[in-house]
């Protein structure tokens, strides 16, 4: 695999990122799958369609051999209240929420059979597929101001053993 085309394509789910922070670690996530051999595409990053977004996303999907959820901040919520008029009614302060997208894209990639890498970061409200708790895969805590954090031993090591998944997956498909 000499060129981009040559590639094998993962999809990366990841809102658009909307301070530096986010955007140098999205770079650097991408730089991390290039060097890697593999080739990131997300609708409206990389990959553009008139229709709306959920049915070029399902066919983007379907050319990837793996999905990456990179779910940073997109949302602050200072105060709240969950189940508000229910006994079981709730008030927070302070959470943060990534996009729903994050999830949409990840239950569809999931849907798919691919190889799944969870990376959140760790001030999210941990829910859906960001809960470890309700599933089998492994939600990977990050912060989006070190990026050079993917290339450390224990976040390296699950994005190894997710590039050996993809790699599993690609070759049984072909």
């Amino acid at each position: 695999m000499n060129n981009t085309t040559d590639r094998i394509q993962v999809f990366l789910s990841v809102g658009e990122p909307h301070t530096d922070v986010q955007e140098r670690y999205v770079s650097s996530l991408c730089e991390l799958i290039y060097l890697n051999g593999l080739k990131s595409v997300t609708l409206g990053r990389d990959r553009y369609s008139l229709k709306k977004p959920l049915d070029p996303i399902c066919d983007l999907m379907k050319e990837c051999h793996g999905i990456i959820l990179l779910c940073m901040e997109r949302f602050h919520s200072m105060r709240g209240i969950y189940k508000e008029g229910s006994p079981e009614s709730n008030r927070f302060g302070d959470q943060y929420f990534t996009t729903v997208w994050n999830q949409i894209e990840g239950a569809l990639g999931y849907q798919l059979g691919l190889p799944m890498l969870i990376l959140k970061e760790r001030k999210l409200v941990p829910e859906g597929l960001l809960d470890s708790g309700v599933h089998t895969w492994q939600v990977l805590k990050v912060d989006p101001s070190n990026p050079y954090e993917l290339r450390e031993n224990s976040l390296k090591g699950y994005f190894d053993q997710w590039i050996s998944e993809v790699n599993r997956h690609y070759y049984k498909s072909t």
